[in-house]
């Protein structure tokens, strides 16, 4: 039985329902989970359902009520949200933060440049939750200092940018085919504590699937960030016992060898990488981790 079937069975089995009763937690959450496109198939087939009800009980009026009463619960309950926010200050940031911490199952996010850690670790929270997390950001900054986004990417969040002289300058996310959220704003201490920016979140169908099929367009245009996933630990301790081994053998080794083993540990899976050019980090429709565990995204 899916969600609309068990909200009509619940609307069919009380007849007599009043639009100022409050409805069982169930009704109510699952009620809140719905789109508008599903708030008007549910509408539709509870208007069948009052034709029926009228016929069977000889009741227009009760079953017009009852309709009525119906549609009043099914808006009272519905999830709705617009929102315009700015900065400086908090407002932007600790919303973001509190919108994508309850995601149930996807976070779409497609901005120019990311820098504030805390939402950062609030998408590897989220990540590792099993929410599936994809990023779209311009390739040049993420080589700026304190981005990011190879963070991100070494957690396995699916990220993707552009490879362009121009920029990936677009600055919106998508919670759950639910919410979108698009503005001036750009992820970074600067843009809380000292630019004028805005933000606008809603909920609204018609601009959340518009964003929606943007991101899908960008997604299948942009380029895979190849980065090896966080092994560090693993890889430190090898390099010390290769350190200890030579060392006990009486080889040395430089600081220019230990700097270029570093080196190969983050790019231990591509060795014809060079970590310090960007057309390195383009690979258009492929794997970024390769052999390694696939973080869970979809192509």
């Amino acid at each position: 039985m899916n969600i609309l079937d068990e909200i009509v069975d619940y609307f069919r089995d009380n007849y007599y329902i009043n639009k100022d009763n409050d409805l069982p937690k169930n009704i109510s959450e699952q009620l809140n989970q719905l789109d508008r496109a599903q708030r008007g198939e549910l509408k539709a087939r509870l208007a069948n359902e009052a034709k029926k009800l009228a016929t069977s009980n000889a009741d227009a009026v009760g079953a017009i009520r009852w309709l009525d009463s119906s549609y009043l619960l099914i808006e009272k309950n519905s999830f709705r949200l617009h929102e315009v926010l700015f900065s400086p200050g908090q407002d932007i940031p600790e919303n973001l933060a509190f919108y994508l911490s309850q995601a149930k199952a996807t976070i779409d996010i497609c901005v120019y440049t990311i820098s504030d850690e805390k939402l950062a670790k609030c998408l590897i929270a989220m990540h590792k939750k099993g929410i599936k997390v994809r990023i779209i950001t311009d390739n040049h900054k993420m080589h700026d200092a304190g981005s990011q986004i190879k963070a991100m990417a070494r957690e396995g969040i699916s990220v993707k940018i552009d490879n362009s002289k121009y920029h990936m300058h677009n600055k919106f996310g998508i919670i759950d085919g639910r919410i979108s959220f698009t503005g001036s704003y750009n992820w970074t201490y600067t843009a809380q504590q000292y630019n004028q920016e805005n933000l606008i979140i809603t909920t609204n169908y018609t601009i959340v699937h518009k964003f929606m099929d943007e991101f899908s367009q960008l997604w299948e245009s942009m380029y895979w960030l190849r980065v090896q996933i966080n092994k560090k630990a693993d890889r430190s301790a090898k390099r010390r016992e290769t350190k200890k081994f030579l060392k006990n053998i009486g080889e040395e080794i430089s600081a220019e060898e230990e700097a270029k083993a570093v080196v190969r540990d983050e790019n231990e899976d591509f060795p014809n990488v060079d970590p310090f050019d960007p057309e390195d980090y383009l690979v258009p429709d492929a794997d970024p981790h390769l052999n390694l565990p696939k973080p869970t995204y979809e192509k």
